[in-house]
């Protein structure tokens, strides 16, 4: 009986191991690119602000409409000026090496980020820290050298996330702490192979019981849309992001498939070179915002999917006001009348520069077509990233940039008027320093800029942002275009996933039905 008793209990622990092997969630996700590293202190891009997501947390996050929640802080107090921040974090954190998450831990961190000589790629973002101090195990004060309204915001920044603090003194050197991420997240990291995989697994420390669904995650890269569509029809992932929107047909045809569509806050805009004498003229650029069909531009690059420009920041962002004079609809005769009474009746011959991604050189190859209906004959000039990077964003002297017209894009991963205009538009942004590529000056602007931080009142920064947005619809430093919106194909028993209106993919809620 002993003996039968035994082979039972081996045969039922078997089933049970099975069981629970058949229960186990793997989620797999293909992505258009591979990460540049997992300190996200130390990240520029969306690739890897999305995979570092699921090891790190910021103090405050934003949901899917980028509306700004608590997180690992649960309130906040401010001055009138905005120059001194008090917060109160959450308890009972741990992080994932066992590490206690308390004010200490957000000292270390906001010191490391606000210490300009880092050279981390995100140092700049946070450089009007001050001071941070320690009032309490879960209560810290931080002091700003200037009024920053937007500063919590800022804090909500994919790169604001907390690292175990025995990690930063482990790893002093930056090549050996980017290799060793930990966090108070829901996954753990495995390991990284470049080119191949990102793996993740479940941190069963994690404070939001029941959280995360899925054991294991693996990321992969995979530039080629083409494949990545494929993969997700074989079976072989179980989301790709993006998706690209003229491939949507083949995921829709595929009843084990699905799409999730998100609005988003990437402006799509061409940039106007204001040092070229022509271009120096307003006329010359409202010209340009009315010889351009956005909706056909959304239909080529976008499917449709997407809003119009509506103001010189997308309507999901914080303090977002809709313009309406200029009125920038499309008007070729208006476009020629301004072209004419610039002094250029037969129109412009000028360089339009983008990427070489087969969706930016389709969308640029429109845009010449509808400038070249005004008079205004384009040449387009796609280049490599490097390259890109290289001859727009590395320029010192403003004389030497060579383009007259640059199609691109941003993203305002803070959610807040400041990060949508002053980086573009304010005079202190001009290119090397930080992305102000039109080289746009305007002290109105400025002064609106500026005012829209000089308070954390809700009710004035609206205003200031109100009145810049105002100022640079009509001044147009740009061809404003328009917002795409997010799309995420996934199997269709899968939820959970999808992308924030910043472009980055969220996953630690993903959960198989």
């Amino acid at each position: 009986m002993k003996t039968l008793f035994r082979r039972s209990s081996l045969a039922f622990g078997l089933t049970l191991a099975l069981a629970a092997a058949a229960q186990a969630q793997d989620l797999r996700i293909s992505m258009y690119a591979d990460i540049t590293g997992l300190d996200p202190h130390d990240t520029s891009d969306n690739v890897s602000y999305s995979v570092q997501s699921g090891i790190f947390e910021r103090l405050f996050q934003f949901d899917a409409q980028m509306k700004l929640q608590p997180w690992l802080a649960t309130s906040y107090t401010h001055n009138d000026n905005a120059t001194e921040f008090t917060l109160t974090l959450r308890k009972g954190v741990t992080f994932q090496d066992g590490t206690p998450f308390d004010a200490e831990a957000v000292k270390a961190n906001l010191d490391r980020l606000a210490d300009q000589t880092k050279g981390l790629k995100r140092n700049s973002l946070y450089k009007m820290i001050a001071k941070v101090t320690v009032l309490a195990p879960d209560q810290v004060k931080i002091d700003l050298n200037q009024s920053f309204g937007a500063f919590i915001n800022t804090l909500a920044h994919p790169s604001a996330v907390m690292w175990s603090p025995a990690i930063l003194k482990q790893y002093p050197e930056e090549a050996q702490l980017r290799l060793h991420p930990v966090g108070t997240g829901p996954f753990r990291f495995v390991d990284w192979q470049p080119g191949k995989a990102v793996s993740l697994v479940k941190y069963d420390g994690y404070w939001q019981k029941g959280w995360p669904k899925v054991d294991k995650v693996t990321f992969s890269p995979s530039p080629e849309d083409a494949t990545r569509v494929a993969a997700l029809k074989s079976g072989q992932v179980d989301a790709i992001w993006p998706l690209p929107s003229d491939l949507i047909a083949t995921v829709q045809s595929d009843s084990k498939l699905a799409i999730q569509r998100d609005p988003s806050i990437y402006l799509y805009y061409m940039a106007i070179n204001t040092q070229h004498k022509p271009l120096a003229d307003v006329r010359v650029r409202q010209a340009i915002n009315y010889a351009i069909d956005r909706n056909l531009w959304l239909k080529v690059a976008f499917a449709g999917m997407g809003k119009p420009a509506s103001s010189a920041m997308p309507e999901g962002v914080q303090f977002y006001q809709k313009q309406s004079e200029p009125n920038y609809h499309y008007a070729p005769d208006e476009a020629k009348a301004l072209l004419k009474a610039a002094g250029y009746p037969n129109g412009l011959d000028l360089k339009l520069w983008t990427t070489n991604t087969t969706a930016s050189v389709r969308a640029a190859q429109v845009l010449k077509a509808q400038l070249a209906t005004v008079g205004i004959r384009a040449t387009v000039t796609p280049m490599d990233s490097g390259t890109r990077n290289a001859k727009l964003w590395g320029v010192k002297d403003p004389k030497q940039a060579e383009f007259d017209l640059y199609y691109g894009g941003w993203s305002t991963s803070t959610g807040d008027a400041d990060w949508a205009l002053r980086p573009l538009y304010a005079t202190e942004s001009w290119v090397p320093t930080s992305y102000n590529v039109s080289y746009f000056s305007n002290p109105d602007v400025d002064k609106a800029i500026a005012g829209g931080l000089a308070t954390a009142d809700p009710a004035r920064r609206g205003e200031a942002y109100a009145e810049a947005q105002k100022l640079l619809w009509k001044e147009a430093p740009v061809a404003f275009l328009g917002t795409p919106d997010n799309l995420v194909g996934k199997r269709s028993n899968l939820t959970g996933v999808s992308m924030l209106a910043d472009g980055n993919f969220l996953y630690t809620q993903a959960a198989f039905k």
